[in-house]
């Protein structure tokens, strides 16, 4: 047989599929090379525009020093002064105070000693009055309730008037030791055996009630 027969190739330029593998790679390289170029334009330019050029005013001395300051001082000195200036007037306001204080510490016992005589004087005579009121009731309404024996009925202002301008001594007088008038006769303390301080609150409440 004279015809001639090829010999297979090994080259990879022979392969069916080598310019699509060419064609992805270079796909890739250009697709991760264009995001890392942007990143890197961006960088430069932000740089450019944030760096101050050599020179410029906002790299003076004075500029940089004022930039780094502290934000605040503490101010000792001052700090000292006013507390100081806080303790005088603390001290200055809480001396009327305790003078106050002692003043009405020192007047509260005499104070508290009148209120309580008064309060004492109030319950007594209130006592008093209860007591002269229950005497009458129980004793001297017999005869004063009604008027028998001469006694004037309380309540009878005309009957009472020439009795009373005698004086509650006289009454008082009458009436724990008796009395023999014009018009009948009055034993000591009514026939009772109350005491003095009864019979003087009794009269009392027939003097308050007849006036």
């Amino acid at each position: 047989m004279s015809a001639h027969q090829p010999k297979p190739s090994n080259e990879s330029g022979d392969l069916p599929f080598a310019p699509t593998l060419r064609k992805t790679i270079l796909i890739l390289l250009i697709g991760f090379a264009t995001p890392i170029i942007i990143l890197l334009l961006i960088v430069h330019f932000i740089s450019d525009e944030t760096v101050p050029p050599a020179g410029s005013a906002s790299l003076s001395t004075a500029a940089v020093n004022e930039r780094i300051a502290p934000v605040g001082q503490v101010a000792v000195a001052s700090s000292a002064q006013a507390a100081s200036q806080a303790n005088a007037a603390s001290m200055s306001s809480a001396a009327p105070t305790a003078s106050a204080t002692a003043t009405a510490s020192a007047s509260g016992p005499a104070a508290g000693g009148a209120s309580a005589a008064a309060a004492t004087g109030g319950a007594a005579m209130v006592a008093s009055a209860d007591a002269g009121k229950k005497l009458y009731e129980s004793t001297c309404i017999a005869c004063h309730g009604t008027g028998v024996a001469g006694a004037p009925k309380v309540g009878d202002k005309a009957a009472w008037g020439p009795i009373i301008a005698q004086g509650v001594p006289v009454l008082y007088d009458r009436a724990i030791h008796g009395f023999t008038g014009k018009l009948g006769m009055m034993p000591p303390k009514g026939g009772s055996t109350a005491s003095d301080a009864d019979v003087k609150a009794a009269v009392d409440y027939m003097v308050a009630q007849s006036k």
